[in-house]
Parts: structure tokens; C-alpha cells; sequence
């Protein structure tokens, strides 16, 4: 797991951590009032209606004025990485994650406190530790993406940002399946199919064949069109394909899964087969 560490701090007057229950702590912002997220808010709306120069504008006046707003570096992190100023958007998810990490006291014991997504202003400091670690995978830095989606799955255990699917992958192009398999186990009851059928990947390239097939059959339970994908020997795209959702069980979310997950099975030898193998021996 990562150190916790950072250089930046403000006065706690402006930004700090609070302890909320036993082992949670909460961020808090005094200085953002309903009239600074006001303000946030009509950025946001220029932006969704395609006014960005002027969006950027509000965001970096606003940015000057609460440099501890850490919410309004991630959306001008986002808003520069899609109009490709990707360095800019980088420093700027860097500072934000620094910002945060300056709160945490020096007795936060990772693996045991928490920052509960429950309490609204986390979400600022999760979303923009995710686009750091985002950020850092896009650049090729698995060893250091893995790092951050793992601490985030210690400081918000029940992963309600979807981390522990990037951990997965982050985990397969790493070649550690046994990773693979230690993230799976924290989700006994989780139904996304990049867990379930990562866990079938993870131990067949273990070797643990019957252990695989197993794990494939109780994935099979919930998304049997995964593995028809899977087995397939060209991929076409769903007639009818939304962006905006997915549908469980559905062809669009196994198109999806092999859209991302696939070249860790084709890169697994014999991985393939093995499915193709067990679809058919367990159709008869």
C-alpha cells in the first residue's frame, strides 16, 4: 500500500479532517459556503452547455479565490483533459490529491480509518484521487495506478466508484493474478462481471483449472453472455448500443467487458479454449 504523505497543508480554519464515528473522518471546507458552490454550479452549467472557454474562466477565478475548493480542481482537471491539455490536467489532479492528503492526521492508520463516500464532502477528494490514478494509468504508470485504487479501496471499503475494477486491471497488466484474486475476495457477493470473471481469469492463470471452472460456472449464473463473447471468434458490435447505460446481463455489457478486458485473455494461453471448453461440456 502507498504512503499517505504530502507537502501541501492550509490552516486548518480552511482545511481539514474531522472524526465522524468510531474509525471515519470527514473533510471539511468552511470557506465553500452555498454561495461559492453557487458559483461552482453556473461554471458547471456553462460547461454542459458547451460553453468552455467561459466555464474555464469561472473555474480559475474561483480556483484563485479557495485553492482548498478540491472539487474545483477535478472538474478543471477533467475540462483540460478533454481538450487535450493532459500535463496541465495531470498537475492540477496531483494538487488536489496533495491537498487532501495534508489533512490526514498523523495517528489515520490506512486499513483501519475511513473516509466514507456516505459523507458528501469526501466525494470531492475520492473523485479526484480516482482521476489522479486515472491519470497515472493513462500514462503508463500501473505500478503507481495500483497503488492509489488500492489505498481507495482501504479509505472507502465499499468502493461505490467502481476502483476495484481498474485495481483488477491494474493487477492483470502487472501479470499478478494472485493480486487479482485478493481484490475479488473482498466482494464475495459482487456481481460485476470484471470481478467475477477476473477471478476465472486470475486462477487459470494460476493453473488452478477446477478452481476456474467453478468460478466460471457461478459466473455463468449472472452473465452467460460473457462467456459466449468471450468464446466468440469475431467481436462485432451490439445493434443497438447505448453509451449512456448498460444493461446487466445484456450483450452490450459483455461487448463492453471484452472491449476492456479482452486482450488479458487473449494474451493468456489457452485461457480461451478454456472457456469455449466449458461452454460446451456444460451445454450437452
Amino acid at each position: 500500500m502507498a504512503e499517505v504523505e504530502s507537502q501541501h497543508h492550509f490552516p486548518r480554519e480552511i482545511l481539514f479532517l474531522r472524526p465522524i464515528g468510531e474509525h471515519g473522518w470527514g473533510f471539511q471546507f468552511p470557506r465553500v459556503t452555498p454561495d461559492v458552490m453557487d458559483t461552482f454550479y453556473e461554471s458547471m452549467h456553462l460547461w454542459d452547455r458547451g460553453h468552455l472557454s467561459k466555464a474555464e474562466r469561472g473555474y480559475r477565478q474561483l480556483l484563485r479565490e479557495y485553492p482548498e475548493f478540491i472539487d474545483l480542481h477535478h472538474h478543471l482537471a477533467i475540462l483540460l483533459d478533454e481538450t487535450d491539455r493532459q500535463q496541465e490536467a495531470f498537475k492540477l489532479w496531483q494538487q488536489a490529491v496533495d491537498l487532501g492528503l495534508g489533512c490526514f492526521p498523523q495517528d489515520f492508520s490506512m486499513g483501519q480509518d475511513i473516509l466514507p463516500w456516505s459523507y458528501m464532502t469526501n466525494r470531492p477528494f475520492l473523485r479526484a484521487y480516482k482521476g489522479f490514478g486515472l491519470a497515472l494509468l493513462k500514462r503508463e504508470e500501473i505500478e503507481n495506478a495500483l497503488a492509489i485504487f488500492m489505498n481507495m479501496l482501504a479509505l472507502n471499503p465499499n468502493d461505490n466508484q467502481g476502483v476495484r475494477i481498474l485495481a483488477i486491471e491494474c493487477a492483470f497488466r502487472l501479470s499478478r493474478p494472485w493480486e487479482v484474486l485478493g481484490i475479488s475476495e473482498r466482494f464475495p457477493n459482487d456481481i460485476e462481471p470484471d470481478v467475477l470473471y477476473g477471478q476465472v481469469l486470475a486462477l487459470y492463470q494460476l493453473g488452478l483449472k477446477a478452481e476456474s471452472e467453478t468460478a466460471l460456472l457461478e459466473a455463468m449464473e449472472t452473465h452467460p453472455l460473457v462467456a459466449k463473447e468471450l468464446s466468440k471468434k469475431r467481436h462485432t458490435r451490439p445493434r443497438e448500443l447505448d453509451p449512456s447505460r448498460v444493461t446487466v446481463g445484456g450483450p452490450d455489457e459483455a461487448y463492453y467487458y471484452w472491449l476492456d478486458a479482452g486482450q488479458q485473455w487473449k494474451n493468456t494461453l489457452g485461457a480461451i479454449d478454456f472457456v469455449r471448453g466449458c461452454l460446451q461440456k456444460h451445454q450437452q
